[in-house]
């Protein structure tokens, strides 16, 4: 014997209109306006840092993202450990830098004292429009 169940589709299972909180345009809405605020604490503790084209010897800062060099000198990074917090966590470890060759010449990339550049001392774009991303682990730098 087969069960009809066409009668059960115009049933509604809410008595009354739900409540506009209950409503998924309402979470919609609410979602947007939480992403704007959190994307407006991220740009203002966050802020892109841009490129920045150096032509002469110059040491980079933490505030500085891309590098776009042109000429043949010296870029010395910042120190890869950085302040260490109470907790031992080393401030600067993770952050990344890119250094970009525009130019003809070569550019030396150089750790801060004694730190490395994937073990070796120093490292050099000779070729233009090589790049190398540098990033810390909290002692030493590594390209990825």
């Amino acid at each position: 014997m087969a069960v009809d169940y066409t009668k059960y589709r115009t049933l509604n299972y809410f008595q009354f209109e739900p409540p506009e909180e209950y409503r998924r345009e309402y979470f919609a809405d609410e979602f947007n306006k939480i992403s704007h605020v959190l994307d407006q604490h991220a740009q203002e503790f966050y802020p892109a840092k841009g490129a920045t084209t150096i032509t002469a010897t110059y040491s980079a800062t933490v505030l500085d993202d891309v590098l776009l060099c042109t000429g043949t000198f010296t870029v010395t990074l910042y120190n890869a450990i950085g302040k260490v917090d109470n907790l031992g966590i080393k401030q600067n470890a993770g952050r990344r830098i890119t250094i970009k060759n525009i130019g003809a010449g070569t550019i030396t990339i150089d750790g801060a004292g004694a730190q490395t550049i994937d073990g070796a001392a120093t490292k050099a774009i000779a070729v233009q429009y090589d790049l190398l991303t540098l990033c810390s682990d909290g002692a030493n730098w590594w390209i990825i």
